[in-house]
């Protein structure tokens, strides 16, 4: 990932990297708005493995697929018609033709929708208790990616601006079309799981799936305003440019943050499985464990943080750089330390199923993010209070959920 951005920002440069941010994260947002049918298959399917109940484990899963792709096919549409009806060079301040950027929206619109269909693979793996294998499917597809962008960097770097764009487009699409193709096929040909796309909707799975789903949706859309919307904002009230340094700070730290928060993911089937289990000692023990390997967590990216610096000027060149300030970096580590915490706690809540604290917190922080942002940004704050505000809403969060979590656990160890 380090690699592919840093050819990214010299082969679009920065003003067209900053685009590409903001198409590339609009089709993303997409991926929250699955009714919750994914997170659905993370707890329910450890539910029934500990009831052996492989029946009912297929018939959540080939429900689950009928309606993402059913939810794919409307978000293509409901995508198609904002591109189509939207102003969106102007309200993105984005200086390209208004026809070439609703072309270059809809190229990663198609895409997504391929793979929002496809990339349930990764809930069927962490479901089935085998995480490390959805971890692995998108290791792959960031290889495959960069691989392709250092043939373009290398071989095709005379091309125009546009056809650059839509050349990433295309090899970030194909790219994960293409590996999660490989392990949606792979699930059900090395597993005894069978799908049934072509038959009947279970209504009462289905009606099962959306009951549990929609807490997850209404979750899963507070936090597209918290941790998405800012791309639009900066671009808005700045430009470009400036989501371009806004990115490359969450991707300096998207590594460190991916690969704790992937371990922490690990433990959401496990939770489930446990609680059913009614094992609260494990919970006890790994809480303990958890508690002990945050110190440690917290110690390695405080000494991240210190080197960053260096790290930015050998990855990016000193342009970018050289306008990042520390304490932009140091703002960003206590919002991804709090953000672990938080995580952990709240992948214990989503494997019992109990999120009406989440849906209530993060609604509360929705609605104050907006127009705050618009706040800060309006004022002249600019990236250091994007970064305070976001440290200041996980903060409190981890601290609400770590309470909470010990009362939830005293409660049903009784």
């Amino acid at each position: 990932m380090f690699i592919s951005i840093s050819l990214l920002v010299r082969y679009l440069g920065e003003s067209g990297y900053g685009i590409w941010v903001l198409v590339f994260s609009f089709s993303q947002w997409g991926l929250y708005f699955d009714f919750g049918v994914s997170n659905v298959l993370k707890s329910k399917i450890p539910e029934l493995l500990t009831k052996k109940d492989f029946e009912k484990i297929n018939g959540y899963i080939s429900e689950s697929v009928k309606l993402t792709l059913i939810i794919s096919i409307l978000l293509l549409l409901l995508g198609s018609v904002l591109i189509y009806s939207l102003n969106l060079t102007s309200i993105f301040n984005i200086k390209l033709d208004s026809e070439f950027t609703q072309f270059l929206f809809l190229i990663n619109g198609i895409f997504f929708c391929l793979n929002f269909v496809l990339s349930i693979n990764k809930s069927l793996f962490i479901g089935i208790l085998n995480p490390k294998i959805a971890e692995l499917s998108a290791t792959i597809t960031q290889i495959l990616f960069l691989l392709i962008v250092c043939i373009f960097y290398f071989a095709l770097d005379h091309l125009s601006l546009p056809l650059r764009l839509v050349l990433i487009s295309v090899a970030n699409g194909l790219s994960a079309t293409l590996i999660n193709g490989f392990y949606f096929y792979s699930f059900f040909r090395k597993k005894s799981y069978a799908l049934s796309v072509f038959a009947p909707i279970n209504k009462v799975i289905s009606k099962d799936i959306f009951k549990n789903g929609m807490q997850f949706m209404i979750i899963q859309t507070f936090m597209v305003v918290i941790f998405f919307s800012d791309p639009y904002f900066i671009a808005s009230y700045s430009s470009p440019e400036e989501v371009s340094i806004f990115d490359v700070i969450n991707k300096l730290y998207q590594l460190p943050l991916l690969v704790i928060t992937s371990g922490l993911a690990s433990f959401w089937p496990f939770f489930s499985q446990k609680f059913h289990e009614k094992d609260f000692e494990w919970f006890r023990d790994i809480f303990k464990k958890f508690e002990r390997i945050f110190l440690l967590i917290t110690i390695a990216l405080l000494f991240f943080t210190v080197i960053a610096k260096y790290i930015l000027q050998f990855w990016i060149g000193k342009g970018i750089s050289d306008s990042i300030g520390m304490s932009v970096l140091f703002l960003m580590t206590l919002a991804i330390l709090s953000r672990v915490y938080f995580t952990f706690y709240a992948n214990f809540f989503n494997g019992i199923n109990k999120l009406k604290s989440q849906i209530i917190v993060m609604g509360v922080t929705a609605l104050i993010k907006i127009p705050l942002t618009v706040y800060l940004l309006k004022n002249g704050y600019g990236l250091n209070g994007i970064f305070l505000q976001l440290f200041i809403f996980m903060l409190l969060w981890a601290l609400f959920f770590r309470v909470e979590s010990s009362i939830v656990l005293n409660k049903h160890a009784k």
